[in-house]
């Protein structure tokens, strides 16, 4: 009796090892997915940044020159601005994400040096 008791603990043991290693597994490629999709929303999100503070610039200075007769001056001037606010907004944006980054890994690091106290 007490040999069924030892197997079928052995093997409890063995499933939860296999459990777990299968666990991490998966909890892995999902960190992995989802740090690319992440990726490609942010790098989407720089372009658009981009784009469109050059098309508000180029726009307004567009409607202003046809509103007040000055063609092209207003458009000369207003585009170069709005590249200028879209690089500024993309810097910004960029400066967030790395900060949003630091931040994960030193909780991430706190968090692990808290868990290595309660060990000992």
């Amino acid at each position: 009796m007490d040999d069924d008791r030892s197997s079928s603990s052995d093997r409890l043991k063995g499933l939860q090892k296999r459990l777990a290693s299968a666990r991490s597994s998966f909890e892995a490629r999902d960190r992995k997915t989802a740090g690319r999709g992440s990726a490609y929303g942010f790098g989407f999100r720089l372009v658009s940044d981009l784009v469109v503070g050059v098309l508000a610039g180029f726009f307004i200075g567009w409607g202003l020159d046809k509103l007040l007769g000055t063609s092209p001056w207003l458009l000369l001037i207003f585009t170069p601005i709005g590249m200028a606010a879209g690089i500024l907004n993309v810097i910004r944006a960029a400066q967030s994400a790395e900060a949003e980054r630091y931040l994960e890994e030193t909780r991430a690091d706190g968090i692990a040096a808290v868990d290595d106290d309660e060990d000992e």
